[in-house]
């Protein structure tokens, strides 16, 4: 059985060098490791090559989507049956993988995540989730309410087949949203494995309220050079997957009123224009 471990990294020399790390620490063996450097400018170029027993393929910046994309197709092309992904601020539980391997199935389980926790608060989680405490799943083996791509996620070659590669154009936020519907959209049911742990950084991205003096509506802030491959990301996913029409514009009304309401015209600008152009198909910047 052929296993690939991708690890996608930019800039994160001495988090990447962590991640390698507790892949060597494994008690599963007999997997290789593909790191994709998306033109790293601080050593990590001259690490990884001076490392033994890795795989590497530089390219330039193609965002964490243009990184899991390459290395999903290398798995495929050279003929994996499971590629394992991850960034490469993530670190894996010694027996991940083993717990992981010890439910994966290509016909009954072939998409499986791990859970996901605060690498500094271990008895949180990392993202949302629809429980608030990693121990309210205690008793539980599979979770199949959520997953949190891509940070120990196993993947079997036939679902590749089916579904074809992530999808490279979406660079940063939302590619692992738009794998997730993709898989739901071809029948698969992508499934956490609570005993298989991952350890990630607390989730980014923060919460704006679209009203200053009201909780109830909030809207993810992104910072402004990069929230433009957020907001046309958002608007693909709601034209592709979107099940109501309701979606889009309340996504649209919040996040105008959001910005306009602390004088960010610039911003609101940008989230109609680059919002339209995800709705559009259109991923030029």
């Amino acid at each position: 059985m052929k296993i690939l471990a991708v690890i996608v990294t930019y800039n994160r020399r001495n988090d990447l060098r962590h991640c390698i790390s507790s892949l060597r620490k494994q008690t599963f063996r007999g997997f290789d490791i593909l790191v994709v450097n998306n033109g790293s400018t601080d050593g990590t170029k001259e690490y990884i090559d001076n490392e033994q027993g890795l795989i590497v393929i530089h390219q330039e910046n193609l965002g964490g989507a243009g990184g899991f994309h390459v290395g999903e197709k290398y798995a495929y092309d050279n003929g994996y049956e499971w590629v394992w992904l991850m960034d490469d601020d993530g670190i894996a539980d010694s027996k991940q993988l083993e717990t992981l391997m010890k439910y994966a199935s290509e016909d009954q389980r072939p998409v499986l995540n791990a859970l996901v926790l605060n690498k500094d608060k271990p008895d949180e989680l990392s993202f949302y989730a629809p429980v608030k405490r990693a121990d309210e799943l205690k008793e539980k083996e599979l979770a199949f309410e959520f997953v949190h791509p891509f940070n120990g996620t196993l993947i079997h070659r036939s679902v590749i087949e089916k579904v074809g590669f992530i999808k490279k154009e979406m660079f940063i936020w939302g590619d692992e949203m738009e794998y997730m519907e993709r898989l739901r959209v071809n029948g698969y049911t992508p499934i956490t494995v609570v005993g298989a742990i991952h350890y990630h950084p607390k989730e980014k991205g923060k919460m704006m309220k679209v009203f200053p003096f009201c909780d109830k509506y909030q809207v993810m802030n992104k910072t402004a050079k990069l929230s433009k491959y957020y907001y046309r990301n958002m608007g693909y996913l709601h034209q592709t997957y979107g099940q109501h029409w309701y979606t889009g514009t309340t996504f649209v009304c919040q996040n105008l009123i959001a910005q306009l309401i602390r004088g960010r015209l610039r911003e609101a600008t940008k989230m109609l224009k680059y919002y339209l152009k995800g709705r559009r198909n259109d991923f030029s910047l």
